[in-house]
């Protein structure tokens, strides 16, 4: 649940929510407000979900099984409040991996569906990546509702039949609705006629900030949702200027046109963030060389920019390693000037546009892809569980999304959070994701390393002292854990004038790396 998605619980049509994540994702991932005020009244109860468990449920409900096997959840907090409902862990029938995990079908009654094309029979070709794909429509009880950009004749459908998800004899309605998938965006897959558009990132500022309480929203909702007669009186009010622009930027090449007019910055001091994202580079370059992986897989932010930045000089040196995303991208090569993870400029450069089954059910928790995981979290404790879910006062954050199947099935993971003593702690409220596969977790003054069953301070930062002593008092002091100090404990070099403008070009506005300079020159 996203962005104008919340509107539903403020209107009170919602009791129970089955999610992976609930929050805002665009650009970054944070807590929504009128979410957390509802989740806080009782007003809705949330079922926590890792991304993949919740496919994997649908996939069970569309193939007609009582459970399906899944490699995540176990060891977390979800686990625990699921288990024995929809959750189970039986012994393997053919002693392959002792305990597994199960989970229930789910069969919706009703899917809402915003998709590229459909014809007036309802055979509907969906956007790319696909993320739940079809599993959901699938295993409809009544079937789906398709709002579709356009209504396509029956002859087209056939010419573009290997783009079709869904059958008609499950849909029960076909809408027209372009520009139905706004303020988020739609990327066509190739149907003529037929236009894609960009997120619109000024209209999601306006409803997130309209959420922080009730009064605004309520008006925000009044004029947006209960105030619009008719989806065409919506998209009169968005205007015409702002629509055409959102398709531009959808062109292939657009750009372009931001990389030409962005200047490079050279500034050779540094922010706290930056200094991060180009160490866990360093790390992640460093794995990757070392292990042999095929794929890295990263979450939102931090995390993103660094596996951006390592995967691009990786290849820039002749290694193969490809990136994916959890909603079905693999293979693609992110574009300078938009540090969303999921940004349109990144889908034209896919190998692959598949979804999140293939991604983090096969290519992350399957045998055949060599994985490295990169994520951040809100906390995380000695043992490298990690929480996003919920805080100390019982308040709701975002929830998993695919972090807890990232970390319960890649063959390594890396964790990267800021140094404070309130994310680096004793004990989590909430265990969203096991810490059982994590080697490494880089911090904005310290990266730590598990050797041998021990929590080990293996590096410092620049900042954090000139000297093993100073250094190793000044990490205590922002940090609940007790570690050693490795015997090889080393100063992380500081980062370099090309690390730092390589860097930037992807975030250009500061969304992520914005920070107060803490490195030389700095004033």
């Amino acid at each position: 649940m996203v962005s104008v998605q919340h509107s539903l619980l403020q209107l009170n049509l919602v009791g129970t929510l089955l999610a992976s994540f609930a929050g805002e994702n665009y650009p970054m991932a944070r807590p929504n407000r009128a979410f957390q005020r509802a989740v806080r009244d009782g007003r809705v109860r949330v079922e926590n979900w890792s991304l993949w468990t919740l496919v994997a449920r649908l996939m069970a409900g569309a193939l007609g099984l009582s459970h399906i096997p899944v490699g995540s959840l176990r060891d977390s907090s979800m686990a625990r409040d699921l288990y024995g409902t929809s959750y189970e862990e039986i012994e393997d029938p053919f002693g392959i991996q002792g305990k597994t995990g199960v989970v229930a079908p789910l069969r919706p009654d009703v899917v809402l569906m915003q998709a590229v094309a459909a014809d007036a029979a309802g055979n509907v070709i969906m956007a790319a990546p696909y993320g739940e794909s079809m599993w959901g429509s699938l295993a409809s009880k009544t079937g789906v509702i398709a709002c579709v950009e356009r209504i396509i004749s029956t002859e087209e459908v056939r010419a573009h039949n290997v783009m079709v998800r869904v059958p008609a004899h499950k849909v029960v309605a076909v809408c027209e609705v372009p520009f139905g998938s706004h303020p988020y965006g739609m990327y066509n897959p190739g149907i003529p006629n037929v236009e894609s558009y960009v997120p619109d990132g000024p209209f999601m500022a306006e409803v997130l900030a309209a959420s922080n309480s009730d009064e605004s929203f309520d008006d925000w909702i009044s004029e947006w949702i209960l105030g619009c007669r008719s989806h065409e009186e919506y998209l009169e009010r968005l205007g015409t200027p702002r629509l055409t622009a959102l398709r531009r930027g959808a062109d292939p090449d657009a750009w372009l046109a931001d990389f030409e007019l962005a200047e490079v910055d050279d500034d050779p001091s540094w922010n706290e963030n930056e200094l991060m994202v180009v160490v866990t580079a360093r790390l992640i370059k460093e794995r990757v060389a070392s292990a042999g992986f095929d794929a890295v897989l990263a979450g939102v932010g931090l995390a993103n920019l660094s596996a951006w930045h390592a995967v691009r000089q990786l290849k820039a040196e002749g290694n193969d390693v490809e990136l994916m995303a959890e909603i079905g991208m693999f293979g693609y090569d992110p574009r300078p000037g938009e540090p969303f993870i999921f940004a349109n400029r990144n889908l034209h450069t896919s190998k692959w546009l598949t979804d999140v089954s293939v991604v983090l059910g096969a290519l992350v928790g399957g045998p055949g892809t060599r994985s490295l995981g990169v994520i951040g979290a809100a906390q995380i404790d000695s043992d490298f569980n990690t929480n996003s879910t919920y805080a100390e006062d019982g308040s709701f954050l975002v929830g998993s999304g695919g972090a807890n199947d990232i970390m319960s099935r890649a063959d390594e993971v890396l964790v990267t959070i800021n140094l404070d003593r309130s994310r680096l702690v004793n004990a989590l409220p909430y265990v969203t994701c096991p810490g059982d596969r994590v080697r490494t977790v880089v911090t904005s003054g310290a990266v730590f390393e598990r050797r041998d069953g021990a929590l080990v301070l293996s590096r410092f930062l620049p900042g954090a002292g000139e000297d093993v002593e100073s250094a190793v008092e000044w990490i205590r002091e922002r940090c609940m854990w007790d570690f050693t100090v490795a015997h090889d404990v080393k100063r992380e070099a500081d980062p370099t004038v090309e690390e730092l403008s390589a860097l930037r070009l992807f975030d250009p506005e500061r969304t992520f790396l914005r920070g107060q300079k803490i490195g030389p020159n700095s004033n």
